[in-house]
């Protein structure tokens, strides 16, 4: 079998229709290179944030249950409509929730941890032929509810993804270059790390580097996922943590 390629978007990469096409773009030439494509994709801008202000201008409490099915429905239009974009360029695709694809999670609403991946509904669509296009940060519960990770839990599932697929890498798609120093929009001396180990990339993304998830650099490291941070207007890969 070609081998997998997991590509995860963030949602600052999927903003608007530009980058959309372009992602698409991305994920086609990835393809046509013989790779077989697995996307992860998160809420597109910043739609969730979007949602969340909503339920939160009705009741300062909301129902955790209720906020996990109205922000779980972010994921669902990135990966539809990256589904409509590839399949115009001739890539055939399948968008694919995290309960779809069998991501089994802990009970937990806003906050739960994956604890397996049920079924092969992933297997059989790469098996068809077809660019599976899975929503990050959420999974069903094993009592059969919606869930969702945390914050940033997109990078986890990229990386739980690779685990269970074999996959050697995952390419995190940014709209920032690589992992710097310091934050180079502030600081003109900041320096890009070309390669970082999982223990340097932990303490940077605990001190606030906004880059990865500290979460799915734990994961990578357990489970010895090479972690590729791509610009996604270039495709180009500015930091390898392994």
């Amino acid at each position: 079998m070609q081998p997998i390629c997991i590509m995860k978007f963030g949602g600052n990469t999927l903003a608007n229709k530009q980058k959309l096409l372009m992602a698409a773009d991305l994920i086609k030439s990835r393809y046509t290179a013989g790779f077989i494509p697995v996307v992860v994709a998160s809420a597109n801008g910043n739609l969730t944030d979007v949602l969340l202000d909503h339920a939160f201008s009705i009741t300062p409490t909301p129902d955790k249950r209720e906020l996990d099915m109205l922000i779980t429905t972010g994921e669902r239009v990135s990966v539809a409509l990256l589904s409509i974009a590839l399949r115009a360029k001739g890539v055939p695709s399948v968008s694919l929730t995290g309960s779809q694809i069998g991501l089994i999670t802990t009970c937990n609403h806003t906050g739960a941890d994956i604890l397996k991946l049920k079924g092969d509904r992933l297997l059989r669509e790469i098996e068809a032929g077809n660019v599976p296009i899975v929503a990050g940060f959420q999974g069903i519960g094993e009592n059969k509810e919606i869930t969702t990770l945390k914050r940033g839990g997109s990078d986890v599932s990229a990386v739980f993804l690779a685990s269970q697929l074999g996959a050697g890498h995952v390419e995190m798609i940014k709209d920032v270059d690589g992992v710097y120093s310091a934050d180079p929009n502030k600081d003109v001396k900041a320096q890009k790390y070309e390669i970082l180990d999982f223990d340097e990339m932990y303490k940077l993304a605990l001190n606030g580097a906004s880059v990865l998830h500290p979460d799915a650099v734990c994961l990578a490291k357990e489970k010895g996922v090479e972690i590729r941070i791509v610009h996604y207007q270039t495709g180009q890969t500015g930091t390898v943590i392994k």
